[in-house]
């Protein structure tokens, strides 16, 4: 089990780099669309697009990075007043239900990519399969999240967990 976190976590710090380049290009883009507006009184037609398509796949990213590294908002009052080994059961079953509605989003995610591969985006002209992509895909690298979460609860349970 801990080969497949450590793998995982391996994946995880290269998708922080694709994060980081996505959004220092997303900065970028948007710092010359305003200079270009206001400085040079030319705008461009196709930023706002790209900055908007970027930030879905960032969201996406992020969120799963996150559920890695659980730091996504949770109501904890509940948890609080139970033991250590429920509270882990009770994450283990959480998770669980994630990768069900993560799986279920992964599957209409696909249909709607295929759905909608022949249209193209009104400024720059690409498909619209490459926007909503960002669903199916980011719903996959949560549910691979997810599973290194619940490896580790479960390591906790064991108390094998070197962590």
């Amino acid at each position: 089990m801990n080969a497949i976190i450590k793998t995982i976590d391996r994946f995880n710090k290269l998708l922080g780099v694709v994060l980081a380049l996505l959004i220092m290009v997303m900065s970028a883009v948007i710092f010359y669309q305003v200079f270009s507006r206001f400085v040079l009184e030319d705008s461009l037609r196709w930023s706002e697009e790209l900055a908007r398509y970027i930030m879905v796949w960032s969201v996406f990213i992020g969120s799963a990075l996150a559920i890695r590294k659980r730091d996504l908002i949770s109501v904890d009052a509940i948890k609080e007043l139970m033991s250590a080994r429920a509270r882990n059961i009770l994450n283990i079953a959480v998770y669980l239900v994630s990768i069900v509605f993560l799986a279920i989003l992964v599957n209409y995610g696909f249909v709607l990519v295929g759905n909608i591969s022949a249209q193209l985006s009104p400024a720059m002209n690409i498909s619209m399969a490459w926007a909503y992509s960002a669903i199916p895909i980011g719903s996959l690298l949560m549910i691979i999240n997810c599973v290194a979460v619940i490896l580790e609860v479960i390591l906790d349970l064991k108390g094998g967990s070197e962590q």
